[in-house]
């Protein structure tokens, strides 16, 4: 199958040389990449992020002494355009809330039916911030353990403040915000400049789990499908939402 959007390469850090490469071959196949890179080295990863512009670097949390988080800042200082996506299996508190810190793009388990997993980094791709469903909960655990309880009133924010978290709540990046409010990206980054401030949050994914878990969503987000069973709904890929 031939990459609609052209070439897109992908880095895949983990130790289980059996699941990268099967993620790696599941992704090809698919088409949603047309070049992928897999490695179970951390310094082979640092000298590959260096040297290459890779569309999406994925990396395992369990990787050890922190060096999924080193991996991912590495991904945020030096290639702005790239997306970082986390992938969890276990509890990781401590390396959870930093990834949070560092704004990873996706927060995804290892798990997943394949479908499931192509269609949550379809849309990491797309510009969403994307978590697993079964790590909403996990997310907002972690938040609330990581920072000291604090009131936060959203009646400080203004009403477009408002608006602009509701989407963010429901995972748009600020392009995507930009074309839905008909304003451009700079305003919108000082829309979410002022608000972060204003709510005491230090990155958008602090916002977007906080909102989701209040039931801010954006006006336009379809209602869940009642329809579905249980299990169903447990393995559907979301953005930012909480059951």
């Amino acid at each position: 199958m031939v990459e609609e959007h052209g070439q897109r390469t992908l880095l895949i850090v983990d130790e289980s040389p059996i699941f990268r490469q099967a993620l790696a071959q599941l992704l090809k196949q698919k088409g949603v990449f047309t070049d992928v890179v897999e490695t179970g080295s951390v310094s082979e990863a640092e000298s590959d992020i260096s040297t290459q512009d890779f569309t999406m670097v994925i990396i395992d949390l369990a990787l050890p002494d922190h060096k999924a988080l080193e991996i991912l800042r590495q991904v945020k200082e030096q290639k702005k355009a790239c997306k970082g996506v986390i992938l969890l299996q276990g509890a990781h508190n401590d390396e959870l809330m930093a990834a949070i810190r560092l704004e990873a793009d996706g927060f995804l388990t290892k798990n997943h039916m394949p479908d499931d997993m192509v269609t949550m980094i379809r849309r990491v791709l797309q510009g969403e911030m994307v978590i697993s469903d079964r790590l909403t909960n996990v997310l907002a655990l972690t938040l609330r353990n990581g920072n000291e309880e604090e009131e936060r009133n959203v009646d400080c924010l203004t009403s477009r403040e408002q608006e602009v978290l509701s989407y963010i709540a429901s995972g748009m990046s600020n392009k995507s915000i930009a074309a839905r409010l008909s304003i451009t990206d700079g305003t919108v980054k000082v829309h979410v400049k002022h608000m972060l401030k204003k709510l005491g949050f230090r990155s958008r994914v602090e916002a977007a789990v906080w909102a989701s878990e209040r039931g801010f969503k954006s006006p336009d987000e379809p209602a869940a499908d009642s329809g579905a069973s249980s299990s169903q709904q447990a393995d559907l890929p979301t953005r930012v939402h909480f059951a």
